[in-house]
């Protein structure tokens, strides 16, 4: 069915530019007739232009990103984000006051205002604005920090939630002092909103056809970051915190290009 929709709005289009055509065909005669060859040239050069655009849009995937970063932009859409941190402490560090701390860090305001929903001995649940509740959860050498819900978050947001994220969990961490961080953060779309980083090559198959997608790359040779695209998500994975807040920065603002790494 889509593809007969695309068929007809192609004859139509076509039609509209016959009809265009015909109707300014005394114009394009007297205009030819006073600058010889100005016309036809024009014509050939707009068509090997909007030619080169549609292939560079679906060959090259730097340009395929800045086209989508520029509709972002104007369009003003938003997306969900799922944060997770995994910290392992050591053995001697682990404390039982240790959640007593973070709740008294997050008293303080600073993240926003703060609503303590539950607190056990091994679990602190928080919600701050109103707009998130996070879950810390306490074992015997980690403690885990969940986010309950999806986060919505504006594309005129991103860079504010970013950092807002990023300071809660750097804060976090000082007071846990951990030896090693398993983090994460999935950005996920909406069901009528394609991944940008969906790939190129399957843009052109119907998604009834394709029943799995999944693509592996870092963003740096050198990063600790792992980025997993699929349909509808992007999944980023690191052991590092500001490298993932980093990485968020530059895959909501569709800047992330994969490069090889060196092995």
């Amino acid at each position: 069915m889509k593809i007969f929709w695309i068929i007809i709005a192609h004859v139509a289009v076509i039609a509209f530019l016959l009809w265009g055509g015909v109707s300014l065909n005394d114009v394009i005669l007297h205009s030819q007739s006073r600058y010889p060859g100005v016309v036809s040239v024009f014509s050939v050069a707009f068509a090997v232009y909007t030619t080169a655009l549609n292939f560079l849009y679906h060959r090259n995937l730097a340009f395929h990103l800045f086209v989508n970063r520029i509709r972002l932009r104007l369009a003003r859409t938003h997306t969900y984000w799922q944060p997770h941190v995994a910290m392992t402490l050591d053995s001697g560090s682990v404390r039982a006051t240790l959640l007593d701390e973070i709740w008294q860090m997050l008293a303080d305001g600073k993240h926003g205002v703060p609503q303590r929903r539950e607190m056990t001995p091994t679990t602190l649940s928080v919600a701050l604005d109103e707009l998130f509740v996070i879950r810390f959860r306490l074992d015997e050498q980690r403690l885990y920090m969940d986010f309950e819900q999806k986060l919505i978050v504006p594309s005129h947001l991103y860079d504010h939630f970013r950092k807002r994220l990023a300071s809660l969990a750097d804060n976090v961490a000082r007071l846990a002092k951990p030896n090693a961080v398993q983090c994460g953060l999935v950005v996920s779309f909406d069901e009528r909103d394609k991944n940008p980083y969906y790939g190129l090559f399957v843009n052109r198959v119907q998604p009834e056809m394709l029943q799995n997608f999944q693509v592996t790359f870092r963003l740096d040779a050198n990063s600790s970051c792992r980025v997993e695209a699929g349909k509808n998500h992007v999944n980023i994975e690191s052991q590092n915190l500001p490298d993932l807040f980093e990485a968020l920065r530059t895959v909501v603002s569709l800047k992330a290009l994969p490069v090889e790494r060196n092995t």
